[in-house]
């Protein structure tokens, strides 16, 4: 299930803007959520946030890594929680839609760092070569 940490992770500017979670949280608690997305990115369970042996993280670890106040935090995982946007069990708090949160990530992934040179009958050798798509001939498609 360990993926490795990512780099970034995906938000819906407007959704985060106008949606449920601008009305159902405090600023604050907003706050904590983006860091709790954050968090499980960077834990690389793929919206569990708990280390690399699936064990949760103790609160006070996390609280100190998203540098929040005790009390923001545990009132953000309860909110969080009956709204049904994070569960929490043994294996440690998990992001219940990382799967939809992060699909263009995981659907651009089989893209990222494929050459030209994988493709030559398409594009044009030299420096901008992946850039130049050839035309005419019997490797034009169109």
């Amino acid at each position: 299930m360990p993926r490795g940490p990512r780099r970034w992770i995906k938000i819906f500017c407007y959704e985060t803007l106008h949606g449920s979670v601008s009305y159902q949280l405090t600023e604050a608690e907003q706050s904590v959520w983006v860091k709790l997305l954050c968090f499980a990115g960077l834990c690389g369970n793929e919206g569990l946030i708990a280390d690399h042996d699936l064990h949760p993280f103790p609160h006070a670890f996390i609280i100190h890594e998203i540098h929040t106040d005790v009390d923001v935090f545990e009132e953000t995982l309860e909110k969080c929680k009956t709204e049904g946007r994070i569960s929490e069990d043994g294996q440690g708090i998990r992001i219940v839609n990382w799967a939809k949160y992060q699909s263009e990530y995981e659907r651009q992934k089989k893209y990222r760092g494929k050459e030209a040179s994988q493709d030559p009958d398409k594009f044009v050798t030299g420096k901008y070569g992946h850039m130049v798509r050839r035309t005419g001939g019997d490797n034009d498609e169109e």
